[in-house]
């Protein structure tokens, strides 16, 4: 069943450390989704990816004062400037191929904008799937959520750890035309109607260990070391 946390606001170390906690300690069977709040601008960028491109990216924008934090999960640059940033940790299973994954939160996330009445579907090109590309919103990729025109406006990246999984997915609610708040209500309508709707909140000490990963995730050592 899924639990839904309270937002909170903090930058981008602030919430890949609380991501990380949560992974890391919620009881192996727990389902939690949570919406981030963002205290300004702020620029992630998936691990495997070099610091040097996530800064260069930034510069081009304008963001000089910015500085890019490195995700514990996959993926290319996303810019968190008025989209709608969520996680989800849940419970893996080990023949469960991140595929599957992408597509039942997409189609959760589909379900709730479709009842909301927003026109979109999940993306399925012909042929070979494509490589992920550098900027996360630079194009879709196999079941990320597409809007009527073509643009993606939700698109996620995945780590697993044990039997549990960490998923960290952005929703850009102004290409759909639905103010954050709209876009908020259909994606926590959706996602419980996909996993289910659990009644009571989680125990504070699932995110309790967040300041201590909070270090690493404002360290060169993390962010610059490739």
């Amino acid at each position: 069943m899924l639990v839904l946390l309270d937002a909170c606001v903090l930058d981008a170390a602030g919430h890949m450390a609380r991501d990380e906690a949560l992974l890391l300690d919620a009881p192996s069977g727990a389902l939690v989704w949570r919406v981030y709040r963002w205290a300004g601008p702020a620029c992630t960028f998936g691990y495997s990816q070099p610091h040097r491109a996530a800064r260069r990216a930034c510069d081009e924008r304008g963001w000089t004062s910015v500085a890019p934090v490195r995700r514990a999960t996959g993926g290319g640059i996303v810019f968190h400037d008025g989209d709608l940033t969520f996680s989800l940790v849940f419970p893996w299973d080990r023949l469960l191929a991140p595929e599957e994954i992408y597509k039942r939160v997409h189609r959760g996330a589909h379900l709730g904008l479709k009842a909301a009445g927003v026109d979109a579907w999940l993306f399925s090109p012909p042929g070979r799937p494509l490589g992920r590309a550098s900027a996360c919103f630079s194009r879709a990729e196999p079941m990320d959520l597409v809007a009527p025109d073509g643009r993606k406006v939700l698109g996620g990246a995945l780590r697993k750890h044990g039997a549990k999984g960490l998923y960290q997915g952005s929703l850009r609610p102004e290409v759909l035309g639905l103010a954050a708040g709209a876009a908020e209500a259909a994606l926590a309508e959706g996602l419980a109607r996909e996993f289910g709707r659990a009644p009571e909140p989680p125990a504070a000490a699932w995110a309790a260990r967040a300041p201590e990963f909070e270090v690493r995730y404002r360290s060169r050592e993390w962010n610059e070391r490739r």
